[in-house]
């Protein structure tokens, strides 16, 4: 079977599009990848070892003339997908959001070829509704896509994201990698690869409120790290990135966003969170990937305009010294059947 994934935008999109693709190979199917020309999934794919192909589909969003350039892109695309899934002999293409996946999947659809799609929030991006009754297959993550799709053939398993946490082994050293204190409690903190320079200011703050009774360890993004790096002391360590689910594994809680890979490890790992959603970005759909885990107490969530420094100290330190309170919801954030989900995914792709 030699299928076409079409993933980018972000890693949210591109990440469990990988880990699925990783998989697929190792069954014997053939993958390659199409996505922007432009965007970030230009130079993660091809550094992941798959054929990319890039197209040069610019976004809806805008003027008038935005959007005029968006629909001349749109159709180009299509046309050039055509030819790649020909060159390709595709059999099956997987759409994982974002924009990019549209101009795609109506090519394959119109060439007769199999459609699928994979939605990674449990509120649905515009793309995917857009594209919901035109493909033969749709696999959601949350119980909520069943609301918001129409296509009957709908199955909700999950994130890829998730099988990929549980593989990775625990590191009792990882922590001391760091010169942090393995056996003392501690608070994990990132916001993306990017980073947040709004929740930065305010977590910097509530580090002039903590008294070493617990460590942090705090991944600012490249762009953050200079300034942060300031406030680093024998308790609170500062580093520009590291191995997210390899840390949680190691860690008593989390302070994080609440993007789609993030929330799949939490899930996978059963790992006890504070999420601050962030509202910048489409459909708030952070926001209800964070109220999905705490409506049934398996995260708390602060909303970034209700944020400040003595919030997260009390927040923070009311789960962190309650192991009972933790516990529980570190059970109820555990998905059950997570190490399955890939093998799940690609069963019902076999089926088409």
């Amino acid at each position: 079977m030699n299928i076409a994934m079409v993933a980018g935008g972000s890693g949210g999109h591109i990440y469990p599009a990988l880990a699925l693709a990783e998989k697929c190979l190792k069954k014997g199917y053939k993958v390659c990848f199409i996505g922007a020309n432009d965007r970030m999934e230009k130079d993660i794919i091809p550094d992941k070892g798959f054929p990319f192909f890039g197209l040069d589909v610019k976004t809806t969003k805008g003027g008038i003339l935005q959007k005029i350039s968006s629909a001349f892109s749109m159709l180009k695309s299509y046309q050039e997908a055509k030819k790649i899934l020909k060159d390709e002999k595709i059999d099956v293409v997987i759409g994982f959001g974002n924009y990019i996946s549209v101009p795609v999947i109506l090519a394959a659809k119109h060439m007769g070829l199999k459609t699928a799609i994979h939605e990674q929030n449990s509120y649905v991006g515009r793309a995917n509704r857009f594209l919901d009754k035109k493909v033969d297959l749709i696999i959601g993550s949350y119980a909520e896509n069943q609301k918001q799709f129409q296509n009957p053939h709908l199955y909700i398993i999950g994130n890829p994201q998730s099988s990929l946490a549980l593989e990775v082994s625990k590191d009792e050293n990882y922590l001391a990698s760091f010169g942090l204190d393995p056996s003392k409690k501690t608070l994990l903190i990132f916001l993306g690869s990017l980073g947040s320079e709004s929740v930065m200011q305010e977590i910097l703050a509530y580090f002039k409120l903590t008294d070493g009774s617990y460590q942090i360890l705090y991944a600012t993004g490249s762009k953050h790290y200079p300034k942060a790096k300031e406030y680093e002391n024998d308790y609170i360590k500062i580093v520009e990135r590291l191995d997210g689910v390899k840390a949680m594994k190691v860690s008593t809680l989390l302070l994080s966003r609440a993007g789609a890979t993030t929330l799949a490890e939490i899930s996978a790992i059963g790992m006890p969170s504070i999420l601050i959603p962030s509202p910048y970005v489409p459909n708030n759909h952070q926001y209800y990937n964070a109220k999905a885990l705490t409506d049934k107490n398996a995260a708390v969530m602060i909303e970034e305009k209700d944020l400040s420094p003595e919030i997260i100290k009390k927040l923070v330190e009311d789960y962190l010294f309650d192991d009972q309170k933790r516990e529980l919801m570190a059970k109820n954030a555990k998905c059950k059947g997570s190490e399955r989900i890939i093998d799940d995914i690609i069963a019902r792709i076999e089926e088409l």
